[in-house]
């Protein structure tokens, strides 16, 4: 039975979107290219710590650490709704 518990830095959009940074904690100018993407495309997300296998049927948990791209008032669980829909949607 697998006991560790997978790190990865994610970018989730407000509308559930997501692309992984990796699962190292990313530099200052890693979080902001991530951002400055977001904001030249008119989005808003969050940098968020995912616990869990992506990959794997079993629950993931995001922890929100910081607001990324355009300045927002984005809705926090709908966006983390909306991963799960997508998540669910490619498995």
């Amino acid at each position: 039975m697998r006991t560790e518990t997978e790190t990865r830095w994610m970018v989730l959009g407000a509308d559930g979107r997501h692309v992984s940074l990796g699962r190292t904690e990313p530099s200052e100018a890693e979080v902001k290219t991530a951002s400055d993407a977001l904001a030249a495309q008119g989005l808003s997300g969050w940098l968020a710590r995912m616990q869990g296998d992506y990959y794997s049927r079993r629950k993931v948990t995001l922890e929100p650490l910081q607001s990324i791209g355009i300045a927002h008032d984005a809705d926090w669980q709908a966006a983390l709704t909306a991963f799960h829909a997508v998540r669910r949607h490619l498995g």
